[in-house]
């Protein structure tokens, strides 16, 4: 077993340009977008708040029109863990530019973790301007009549109610603001491209996180989300702290570091494309299939899948499993998986849709990555999802096309240096036989000259159920993947694109009905 370094994957952007950095690549190239023909010039905007929100937020993106000098503060990135076939973030960047919601009671504090400082110019360079002339050759545009105001007494009324539960004061609070986006997508003269909710601190502070069953929580932004994504002729929307507007949030990343974080999100909400892989075989397929718990679930035994398909620009649809029963205890394993009927009708499904979706060109080749191992009939017989998803993705396509089945696990082998002060770089790669290896997708990056992790990386373990591919061209795929999530501009991300976003689009749709019909573009979700 000897350890090799695969290459840092490199990106595509406007003009033909390559690199490794997504903001290096948008400064000397812009926008992959401006050069495929399908770059928009405006991103026309509305805003949901208190008259109050409304006017702080436009003065907040106001400043992102214009050069922004970066500060010496950044916050370091925590990362991501896959535990019984369930993505668990431990990083999330909304919480640092949009003041997302805590996941626990134990992150309720007043307390925030205060950011490191240095100056780094490569990791946290200065940003050009979000305007025409700029190298984005794109800026915000708000039409004032889009902005739909949300009334402060009511708010205050709500908050004030002694009688209310916490869970009464969520709920009517979530109701004044779905009120405000149904009459926007209703009664809008000029449709706007994406929607920016301003949530008041008081309302943020006491009631994003509430006890709710047992050790679970009920969360104020993934329900408000929810509920509007479902909505008829809904647009893309994006949740903001009153805190975040106001530059008080402790544990905030400095303006330029906000200002290429948002600018990105809202560019691809917008349906652009901010930059592209360079694999040299661009009909893949990437599908992603994890599992979450369903929120009224009793002993935790229901669970639902969530499938993901990606090609090579970052377009991205989700499909929402059927809800299944899972018990841990007479499987003997708390990880779920697929009956055949289940995996087979679920990849026609993506198989159908991702054709569509990719201007009806056919995949010749399906890499399907899960979070659990996979299941054949001759292991259990009413779980044969290999079998599933190889004969649905025949069905659909032919004999022909190329199939990796890949299981994404988080590694109990860890690598260290034997000097220096970092830890191991980026894109290590150990081979523990022909089908299996651990991967670094996080560590030391050369380009940085630093690690710009908060906590010792956690590999990937990374195995070849069955397929056509080498290991190491799986591996250097999936450090390619874990460059494409757009819901900011940062180097790299600990897990693949196909498993990244599982844990927040599960969080969101616990919260939908049944009946509702949830959307499948990827970028809902951001």
């Amino acid at each position: 077993m000897t350890p090799e370094l695969l290459p840092e994957p490199l990106l595509e952007f406007g003009n033909d340009r390559l690199s490794e950095d997504p903001k290096q690549g948008i400064a000397i190239g812009s926008f992959f977008s401006t050069s495929s023909r399908t770059h928009r010039s405006e991103i026309h905007y509305a805003i949901l708040g208190t008259n109050f929100n409304i006017e702080k937020a436009q003065e907040w993106i106001k400043q992102f029109e214009n050069p922004i000098e970066a500060s010496d503060i950044e916050l370091k990135m925590k990362g991501n863990r896959i535990e019984a076939g369930q993505v668990v973030d431990y990083d999330d960047e909304e919480s640092q530019l949009f003041g997302a919601e805590p996941v626990g009671e134990d992150e309720l504090d007043d307390e925030e973790e205060q950011p490191t400082s240095y100056k780094n110019k490569r990791l946290n360079p200065d940003f050009p301007g979000f305007n025409a002339e700029s190298i984005f050759h794109c800026g915000f545009v708000n039409d004032e009549a889009n902005n739909r105001s949300v009334k402060e007494a009511k708010i205050r009324a709500i908050l004030d109610d002694s009688e209310l539960t916490k869970f009464d004061r969520v709920v009517r609070i979530c109701d004044l603001y779905k009120e405000a986006y149904r009459d926007l997508l209703e009664n809008s003269m000029s449709p706007p491209d994406i929607c920016f909710i301003v949530i008041p601190a008081d309302v943020f502070k006491k009631h994003s996180s509430i006890p709710y069953k047992g050790n679970l929580y009920f969360n104020l932004r993934r329900y408000l989300k929810a509920q509007l994504i479902v909505m008829p002729k809904a647009i893309p929307v994006q949740i903001i702290l009153e805190d975040t507007i106001l530059g008080k949030k402790k544990s905030l990343q400095d303006l330029s570091m906000q200002a290429w974080n948002f600018v990105v999100a809202s560019y691809y909400k917008n349906a652009g494309t901010p930059w592209t892989l360079t694999l040299q075989d661009k009909h893949t397929c990437f599908i992603g299939i994890s599992f979450h718990k369903v929120l009224n679930s009793d002993n935790n035994l229901v669970r639902s899948s969530i499938a993901q398909a990606f090609n090579y620009e970052g377009k991205g649809i989700v499909f929402i499993g059927k809800k299944f029963k899972w018990d841990a205890d007479k499987n003997n394993t708390s990880s779920p998986h697929l009956t055949y009927d289940y995996a087979k009708s679920l990849i026609e499904e993506i198989v159908d849709k991702y054709k569509k979706f990719n201007q009806n060109i056919a995949p010749n080749r399906i890499v399907i990555h899960k979070t659990t191992d996979f299941w054949t009939s001759a292991q259990h017989a009413e779980y044969a999802e290999a079998e599933g998803l190889k004969d649905g993705i025949r069905a659909a396509l032919n004999d022909d096309v190329t199939i990796d089945l890949v299981t994404i696990k988080s590694a109990d082998i860890k690598l260290l240096r034997r000097k220096g002060s970092y830890p191991v770089m980026r894109g290590t790669h150990l081979p523990l036989d022909r089908q299996t290896g651990v991967l670094y997708t996080t560590g030391y990056i050369p380009y940085y000259e630093t690690f710009p992790g908060q906590y010792v990386p956690h590999p990937l373990e990374v195995s070849i159920f069955e397929g056509e591919s080498t290991l190491k061209r799986v591996c250097t795929e999936i450090l390619a993947l874990t460059k494409l999530n757009f819901n900011n501009c940062n180097f790299f991300d600990s897990l693949p694109i196909t498993l990244r976003f599982a844990q927040k689009v599960g969080e969101i749709i616990q919260y939908a009905e049944d009946d509702d019909m949830l959307p499948d573009k990827y970028y809902y979700y951001m």
